[in-house]
């Protein structure tokens, strides 16, 4: 993608329909109340103040003019979505495996400390909200000997694509504001196959402004020693330094345009913005529920103390004790308590409807949240029974699983290639394997069941029950274990390693 021009609307206008799609599902990513009521009430309020079905149709919870104050309350469930997403992709940080012995280490050392899976969760989670996530390789021997990966949040990648497949990719980043500077500095930086460049520009916030050097501004500084006089950096490799992990596809609103078809859709689809809203109606009523029904006690007046003459009265709902009638201390009056019953079963069970129905409609399992529990037998259950609880959250896992793979493979293939040419190493290598494990896993007793079945049927030979039973075990281990149990049955094994009809030579 070309750097936008100067002076060119912020944000970028080709990209409007993935910045909407993108904030939107932000908003509810985050969570953030004042700014839910803000965007709602100024994006619907001229019908929201039409009386009749217009008013009635367009009025949302949150965007509703809050005339008496209401506390209101905001259940997170988008946010568990998206971290529910991460956790199933990368509870079991992925593996990665090469023949090569030397890249073996340099494995060990670039993504499978503790720091790489805890940086995918995060990914995973911005990934799932914002509909993709961007990687780039990033170096700088001041800081570490190896480069690593810097993930970069959907709203500040924008991916082009040729015929479908990534071209190159651009990173837009705003800068530290500078003292006594009304400018926003935005750093723009394209990846290409084996060249890097950058572009400063100074504007303002809906604006990207001028073109200037990188001498400009602080942080930017450091990047003047490495630059050619095209501001560009050649990285040493015949490939892409970046790229771009969709979450789903397709975002079937722009399955026209050739450039944005391309995109990733998020978890958090518009259609689920209504359910989020009127989850969060629910709870605020159940909210009002509860504060309205404490208990109180109604006292003679001769029992309160007053404000002074002239204070007036007030009413104040977090008050407990109340005087609605006039006494005298000799009268029969006494003390009455007031405690309401409270009537939120209902509005429990609406609550739960509206959770199961969005978390179905973002295709997954509501046991993965915790829900549907009561379906749970006695006992311990089995992955067969563990899978059909969570059969649409497998299900999406699977589809995921295949953007992260290619995207994880590629990305650190990169990591690996631009370690060893910093290093002054060969960077053309075989491909790197890179496995995720299911999040539901065979125990052993699934496994043996089905090894009996097999074995039953006369299905199966020893060698492949012990892989089926020990897949993390390597060749020669598998087959030590064979000759064991061979061996401990009786089985008489062929002590010359000599095929039936080769002659033993004595």
């Amino acid at each position: 993608m070309p750097f936008p021009a100067p002076n060119t609307p912020w944000p970028l206008p080709q990209w409007e329909p993935v910045r909407t799609m993108v904030a939107e599902a932000a908003l509810w990513w985050e969570g953030n109340t004042a700014q839910l009521a803000s965007t709602y009430h100024t994006q619907y309020r001229p019908s929201q103040f039409t009386g009749g079905v217009v008013g009635g149709v367009s009025r949302w919870f949150w965007g509703t003019p809050d005339t008496q104050q209401r506390r209101r309350v905001h259940l997170p469930l988008a946010a568990d979505i998206a971290a529910t997403s991460a956790t199933l992709l990368f509870d079991r940080a992925p593996t990665f495996t090469h023949p090569n012995q030397d890249i073996k280490t340099s494995l060990d050392t670039l993504v499978n400390p503790n720091t790489f899976p805890s940086e995918l969760l995060v990914a995973g989670e911005s990934c799932a909200a914002l509909g993709g996530v961007g990687w780039r390789i990033m170096w700088d021997t001041t800081m570490s000997d190896h480069p690593w990966i810097d993930w970069v949040d959907a709203d500040m990648v924008f991916p082009t694509f040729r015929y479908g497949r990534l071209e190159s990719v651009m990173f837009c980043e705003q800068l530290p504001a500078i003292p006594m500077d009304k400018h926003v500095y935005r750093l723009f930086t394209e990846h290409e196959h084996g060249r890097i460049t950058y572009r400063l520009m100074a504007g303002h916030a809906n604006n990207v402004g001028r073109v200037v050097s990188l001498g400009d501004h602080p942080a930017t500084i450091p990047l003047i020693s490495l630059v050619d006089a095209d501001s560009a950096q050649e990285t040493g490799l015949n490939a892409l330094t970046a790229g771009y992990i969709p979450n789903a596809r397709p975002v079937v609103g722009l399955r026209r345009d050739g450039q944005l078809r391309n995109i990733g859709r998020p978890d958090l689809t518009p259609d689920l913005f209504p359910l989020f809203d009127a989850l969060d109606e629910v709870w605020t009523e159940i909210r009002a529920e509860l504060r309205l029904s404490r208990k109180k006690i109604i006292v003679p007046d001769w029992m309160l103390e007053t404000r002074g003459f002239g204070a007036g009265t007030a009413f104040n709902d977090d008050r407990e004790v109340f005087s609605p009638v006039r006494g005298r201390p000799d009268s029969s009056q006494g003390i009455e308590v007031y405690a309401p019953d409270l009537r939120v079963d209902d509005m429990l069970t609406a609550a739960s409807a509206w959770a199961e129905k969005i978390i179905q409609r973002a295709n997954y399992s509501p046991a993965s949240f915790g829900m549907d529990t009561a379906s749970m037998g006695a006992g311990t259950p089995t992955a067969r029974e563990i899978e059909a609880r969570y059969d649409a959250s497998l299900r999406t896992w699977s589809a995921k699983s295949a953007y992260w793979l290619t995207g994880l493979q590629e990305a650190v293939n990169v990591l690996v290639q631009r370690d060893r040419f910093m290093h002054g190493q060969a960077t053309i290598i075989e491909p790197i394997s890179v496995h995720m494990e299911r999040p539901v896993q065979e125990t052993l007793a699934d496994k043996a069941q089905t090894i009996q079945a097999l074995d039953a049927a006369r299905a199966i030979s020893t060698g492949e029950k012990v892989a089926m039973l020990r897949p993390e075990w390597d060749d020669q281990r598998q087959a030590d274990e064979v000759e064991r149990i061979m061996q401990e049955q009786g089985v008489v094994t062929d002590p010359f390693g000599t095929a039936p009809d080769q002659p033993v030579d004595l």
